[in-house]
């Protein structure tokens, strides 16, 4: 399986979450894109899948790679956990 790359980067007007080049949210506030990044993240690491968050560097165009959030959620979900629906 391959890695799947979520990026969280600046936009005309606000922010806007990525799921491998493609958009999967819209956010006036970093920290909301910030947030919804994560929840991805960890949806899809939970799931078992590869996965790797990048954030754009304040001021530039570079994307950094946001760690940490594996420590909090090492293992992987038993089957009778799954995304909670909204």
């Amino acid at each position: 399986m391959d890695k799947v790359t979520i990026v969280v980067r600046r936009v005309q007007g606000g922010w806007r979450v990525l799921k491998n080049k493609r958009p999967a949210g819209e956010y006036d506030y970093r920290v909301d894109a910030e947030e919804a990044g994560l929840r991805l993240t960890r949806r899809l690491h939970l799931s078992g899948q590869d996965v790797e968050l990048l954030v754009q560097a304040e001021g530039s165009q570079e994307m950094t790679p946001m760690t940490g959030w594996e420590i909090l959620h090492p293992q992987a979900p038993s089957s009778n956990v799954g995304p909670r629906s909204r």
